[in-house]
Order: structure tokens, then C-alpha cells, then sequence
């Protein structure tokens, strides 16, 4: 009973996280958009903000709390921050090619690809339901990368397509690990920084700019990240990924309120194909995953089932 108590604790705290970290990720890009500067001073900026931010929390978790976790936890850290640094760039770079709905709108299928990639790196089941969901949202993918062919927008959709993928990858690290690699975030923003400063233009960056990209950041974007790492600790990679779906939902929302920008008609049609295919899988788990839990035979010790619970 203790182990399944601490089971269920852990659980929450991991859901927790989720629901707080992907809420701060649906003002990301509206606060990048209001900076009004170009991609690369962008990179550069917030990079340097988001490593500054978690680099002081960090030492004052060590000081204050007696946290012995290292700043670089291992191997899987650097790799983690090298993603993490690719996929700025590739983010940062997408919103400012396409339109800012269809990059979230093709960040939605992280889950597919966290649950594919557990299934091929971790042995997590995949089952018949997340087949069906893989499907339905890469129909939905096709639909708004189609729509840019004649449109435009298609390199800006590829790289939000290559920004999926590799939350994907770093998520499945880190929960292969079971390591805290809440910190990666920091070093991710370094290298992404170091890899753009020689071509910042810092001084195009107004004073409004700054305070909106400080608050970027410094608070949003580290604490965003920290959480959306600490979470696979403790809960399945696609649960994870579930929760990237509130920036799909709402950072259109935040776009059109803010700035006017109304997706097309077939990204729309695209979007709501992915949307609905995750959430009808999301519920499906959790309906499933509660029924399995209420067996007398659940052990907390069991190995993680993906018959996904869904997303990164």
C-alpha cells in the first residue's frame, strides 16, 4: 500500500507539472511576436535569458534547499541541451515563416512521435488506439504541409515538423534516464545563443522588446521547461506530450486576439483533425489506464504501460 501511496504521489506531482509548465507554453510565441525583432537576435536573447534564469535558481536550490543534483547530470544532460538548443532555433525560425497556428497545430503530433519512439526505444506497448490516433494526425499534418505548397509557409512547417520530432526524442531520453534534467533547458538556451550571437542585431531590439523578451525568458520559457523535464520522471512520455496540446488550443487563440492572424481555412481543417484525434486517444487512456488501476492485480512496481497515455 505504501508503494502504490508514493506510485500515486509521484503521479501527481508529474501531472501537476504538465498542466503548469504547458499552460506558461501557450504565451510563448505571442510574447516572442511582441518583441518585434528578428529571428536571430531572438534566439540569442532569450537563450542568454532562459540560461541566466535557471542557472541562478539552480544555485539557490543548492544553497538554500541542500540540492546536490549537478548542473550537467551526466551524458544524457548534453545531449538533452543539444536538442534542446536545435529545436529553439527550428521553433524561432518556423513562427517567423509560416503562420503561427500551423507550427502549433504540427507541434500537436509530438505525441505521436513520443509513443512511436517509446515503443521503439523503451519497449512500451503500442496498442491498436494509438495506431489509429498515429494515423489520423498524420492525416492532419499532410493536410496543413499540403496547404503550403500553394500557399507558402512549407519550410516554416517542416521545421515545426523537426521541432516535434525532437521534443519527442528528448523526452524519451530522459525518461529512459529517470535522471532530473530540469537544468538542460539552461544549456540548450547557452548553445542555442552561442550558436547565433555573431549575428544578432541586439540594438534593433526597442526597450518594450526587451521587457517582452525578458519576461519570455526569464520566467516563462525556464519554467516551462523545467517543469515539461522534470514531468517524465514520474509519469509516461505520451502523457507528457498531452499537455504540449494546450499551446495548440490556445496560442491561436492568443495570436488572433492579439494580432489579427487567422489561420487558413485548411489549416483549420488540418489542426482540428490532429487536435481531435489526440484527445479522443487522451480520453480513451485515461478512461483505460483508470480501469487498470482499480484491478486488484496493479502493482506500482509494473513496468510503464504506452498503450500511451498520451503525449510527451
Amino acid at each position: 500500500m505504501a508503494a502504490e501511496a508514493g506510485f500515486a504521489g509521484d503521479r501527481r506531482k508529474g501531472l501537476m507539472a504538465c498542466a503548469l509548465g504547458g499552460g506558461l507554453l501557450t504565451i510563448d510565441v505571442p510574447l516572442l511576436k511582441l518583441a518585434q525583432v528578428d529571428a536571430l537576435t531572438l534566439i540569442t536573447v532569450r537563450g542568454l535569458f532562459v540560461f541566466t534564469s535557471l542557472f541562478v535558481f539552480w544555485n539557490l536550490r543548492r544553497q538554500l534547499f541542500g540540492m546536490r543534483t549537478p548542473f550537467i547530470n551526466g551524458y544524457v544532460s548534453v545531449a538533452v541541451a543539444a536538442i534542446s538548443a536545435l529545436a529553439s532555433i527550428l521553433f524561432i525560425q518556423a513562427i517567423m515563416l509560416t503562420a503561427v497556428a500551423n507550427v502549433v497545430f504540427i507541434l500537436a503530433f509530438n505525441p505521436m512521435f513520443a509513443a512511436l519512439l517509446a515503443w521503439l526505444v523503451l519497449s512500451e506497448r503500442l496498442d491498436w488506439a494509438t495506431g489509429l490516433a498515429i494515423t489520423a494526425a498524420i492525416t492532419g499534418v499532410g493536410i496543413i504541409v499540403f496547404d503550403s505548397l500553394n500557399s507558402g509557409g512549407l519550410i516554416g512547417n517542416l521545421m515545426a515538423l523537426g521541432v516535434s520530432f525532437l521534443l519527442a526524442v528528448s523526452i524519451t531520453l530522459i525518461r529512459r534516464s529517470r535522471t532530473d534534467q530540469s537544468m538542460s533547458a539552461a544549456q540548450g538556451g547557452l548553445l542555442a545563443a552561442a550558436m547565433t550571437v555573431w549575428f544578432c542585431q541586439p540594438q534593433g531590439l526597442q526597450l518594450e522588446g526587451w521587457g517582452w523578451l525578458a519576461l519570455n525568458g526569464l520566467v516563462v520559457m525556464p519554467l516551462s521547461a523545467a517543469l515539461l523535464m522534470y514531468a517524465p520522471r514520474h509519469i509516461a512520455g505520451p502523457v507528457v506530450a498531452m499537455f504540449y496540446l494546450l499551446e495548440t488550443v490556445l496560442t491561436p487563440v492568443w495570436m488572433w486576439l492579439i494580432f489579427g492572424e487567422v489561420p487558413s481555412f485548411h489549416s483549420l481543417i488540418g489542426g482540428a483533425i490532429v487536435i481531435t484525434s489526440l484527445l479522443c486517444h487522451s480520453i480513451y487512456m485515461l478512461v483505460t489506464e483508470g480501469n487498470s488501476m482499480r484491478r486488484p492485480t496493479v502493482s506500482a512496481t509494473r513496468p510503464l504501460q504506452i498503450a500511451p497515455t498520451f503525449h510527451d
